[in-house]
């Protein structure tokens, strides 16, 4: 039996070394919606942090939302909940 998995998004955060090792560590977190994931990336941000996130497969359409983007993919948020309301 396949089980489903109800998470869609992720965002992973980039952990810092003590010692400069030349190893790049990151730590991921999976979530049911976009939203959810866009609250949690806000929180990080917010604390310093570098952030991407994305769907994860097999999700369609794939999104990336790389760490150059995560400000407009924030915002977007924003614009789509303030077009609901009306």
């Amino acid at each position: 039996m396949i089980k489903k998995n109800p998470h869609t998004w992720f965002v992973s955060i980039h952990i810092p070394q003590q010692k400069k090792t030349g190893h790049y560590a990151r730590r991921s977190r999976t979530f049911a919606s976009e939203a959810e994931a866009k609250q949690f990336a806000a929180a990080r941000i917010a604390a310093g942090a570098e952030v991407s996130a994305g769907t994860l497969n097999p999700h369609a359409p794939k999104r990336i939302v790389g760490p150059s983007e995560i400000e407009s993919w924030l915002a977007e948020e924003t614009s789509r909940s303030a077009s609901r309301a009306d």
